[in-house]
């Protein structure tokens, strides 16, 4: 029942006529990097239909930058696999991947991830072609985006390995961090070839529209998710949380979450109405309306997607599609011997 929950969220939906032939890119970039194998695996995976969301979220990418966002969007949900399955329970080995993954926008260009893997590999390649013609405040910026997002898959891991029962405050801190927005709003500029200057990036106003976003990303994909999460015992779901801090029944607990996407869609609305008033002439004020744009295609399509693809259906559920050791290195995987895939919940980059 929670995919088929949808919100009123009053911004006009986008589509990318270049998303097929972008998706194909895609399936081929995923197969040769080897985070999925195998047909079967890949039809699965299509079926998660992770490149219309890349499609939904940037309609006005165009070629390789339309390939660049697909294949940064969908990688998110690879590296999220990893995490959720028995090495999601191991602090230590998330503190490892995680470490390098943030490292490689530090690194200089060309230089080879130091923890050679699936994954660090195609963060690098992704990172690299980001990275193209963004000045190096961008760069620093989402650098820095990028490890916030990193670091949060390690306190993840903390919390089920201690059991910790997190209240709904705590929680939702860390989720805007988890979810991966970060990175996917950083790609709004890259992909359209602007910047928002640092002093209106870092203002109050587009700080607010960025954590609004992000709520109404991350409660809409805790709802559609709800049963994966409950079924593999992950702690990380609002609903879950609620239902369990507040004592309340499953649809209170989901009014309540529906509440919050209300009000965080409201104060978007008011924000960006202040913020296009204040800058309404001039270049920043048409860079400032493509990013709030930007931030509203990735909320509708976020809640499309999540609607509707068969990562989420119950029937689903435990069905391995990413394999278990793209997040390691071949000594590693020796060592521990393989692991069960799963599946997750984020809307990751």
């Amino acid at each position: 029942m929670p995919q088929n929950v949808t919100f009123h969220l009053p911004f006009q939906a986008g589509s990318n006529p270049e998303s097929a032939r972008a998706g194909e890119h895609h399936l081929a970039w995923i197969r040769a990097h080897g985070l999925v194998r195998g047909e079967r695996a890949l039809s699965r995976y299509r079926e998660w239909l992770l490149t219309d969301l890349a499609g939904y979220a940037y309609p006005e990418a165009r070629g390789a930058d339309l390939d660049l966002v697909t294949d940064a969007v969908c990688i998110g949900f690879p590296l999220d696999d990893q995490f959720d399955g028995p090495r999601g329970n191991d602090p230590e080995h998330v503190a490892r991947l995680s470490t390098e993954l943030a490292a490689i926008p530090y690194r200089v260009p060309g230089t080879p991830p130091a923890l050679d893997t699936a994954l660090t590999r195609a963060y690098t390649d992704v990172w690299q072609r980001s990275a193209q013609g963004m000045s190096a405040a961008w760069r620093t910026r989402a650098a820095a985006t990028y490890t916030r997002f990193f670091r949060a898959y390690v306190e993840e891991a903390h919390n089920r390995r201690s059991g910790a029962v997190l209240d709904e405050k705590t929680y939702i801190t860390l989720r805007r961090e988890a979810v991966g927005t970060g990175p996917c709003f950083d790609l709004i500029e890259r992909a359209g070839h602007f910047e928002l200057s640092e002093e209106l990036y870092w203002s109050t106003g587009v700080q607010t529209l960025l954590r609004c976003a992000t709520d109404v990303i991350f409660l809409c994909n805790d709802v559609h998710s709800l049963e994966r999460e409950e079924a593999q015992g992950d702690p990380h779901n609002l609903v879950l949380i609620t239902q369990r801090s507040r004592g309340c029944s499953r649809a209170e607990a989901l009014e309540r979450v529906g509440t919050l996407v209300g009000d965080a869609v409201h104060r978007f609305q008011d924000t960006a109405r202040t913020l296009t008033e204040r800058h309404a002439a001039g270049p920043e004020g048409r860079r400032l309306a493509r990013h709030i744009a930007g931030l509203r295609h990735w909320m509708t399509g976020n809640q499309r997607w999540g609607t509707a693809s068969a990562r989420y259906a119950t029937e689903n559920i435990g069905i391995e599609v990413i394999p278990g050791d793209i997040g390691s290195t071949r000594r590693e995987d020796a060592l521990s011997g393989p692991t069960a895939g799963s599946t997750s919940r984020a809307a990751r980059p």
